[in-house]
């Protein structure tokens, strides 16, 4: 069976790939952005180490880190989640929340921060992907 307009089709191909790939990067640039922006915004000013710490991360063009804390501030993730009876978990983070629970005996209410602004841009980053496969898929 040949295939007509082979060359036509495989150039049209490469170019859709580009232009995908060019668009997956810059959503991924931006949607890491805008959730370290909007976390930086959230942290408590009582703790500024905490605000210092952050820092996004996009050297790999397909994954958008955002983290804070480290030796700088290893108390991020109990401003995020509270200690003791003031734990706050939301959903689906509760096995990455359980790694810095200690006794169960600590008074720091939750101050969530970075969490809240993740779920925020999550929605609006999976809308970014559909718009680029329904443009890629015309």
């Amino acid at each position: 069976m040949k295939v007509r307009n082979y060359k036509t089709v495989t150039a049209r191909f490469k170019r859709l790939s580009k232009q995908a790939d060019l668009q997956v990067r810059s959503s991924i640039q931006r949607n890491t952005d805008q959730i370290f922006d909007e976390a930086i915004q959230n942290v408590p000013v009582e703790f500024n180490y905490l605000r210092g710490s952050g820092v996004p991360n996009t050297q790999n063009p397909y994954k958008g880190i955002v983290s804070f804390g480290g030796d700088a501030a290893p108390y991020a993730p109990y401003v995020e989640f509270g200690t003791g009876t003031n734990v706050r978990i939301p959903e689906g983070f509760s096995a990455f929340a359980m790694q810095y629970f200690v006794n169960g005996k600590g008074t720091m209410k939750a101050q969530p921060y970075l969490i809240p602004a993740f779920i925020k841009y999550r929605k609006i980053f999976l809308k970014d992907m559909k718009q680029i496969a329904k443009n890629i898929s015309k």
